[in-house]
């Protein structure tokens, strides 16, 4: 699973990878707003195979990393953000 954070200059993405031996690590990396960066984040992420990948609702900011994942093949799921905060553990990355 990979959660992004997007905001109008930068990109934050967290993966939890669970590994062969069942155990779990999380990868974190930042992304810059410009297209370039929108697409090093599209690989990144397709490069993880992720099951699911989530994104807050942000208006405007969130569709240039929506349609840079589209392009890769990749289908996030937007959420609402009242609803994201409520997640036990969110922002603890």
């Amino acid at each position: 699973m990979i959660g992004l954070d997007i905001h109008q200059a930068q990109i934050t993405a967290c993966a939890l990878i669970e590994e062969a031996d069942g155990s779990t690590r999380i990868e974190q990396r930042q992304f810059g707003g410009f297209k370039r960066d929108r697409r090093a984040l599209a690989t990144w992420v397709a490069s993880l195979n992720p099951d699911e990948v989530v994104m807050e609702s942000t208006g405007i900011d969130g569709k240039s990393p929506y349609a840079a994942l589209e392009a890769v093949g990749i289908r996030a799921k937007v959420v609402n953000a009242r609803h994201v905060k409520n997640v036990p553990g969110r922002k603890t990355m």
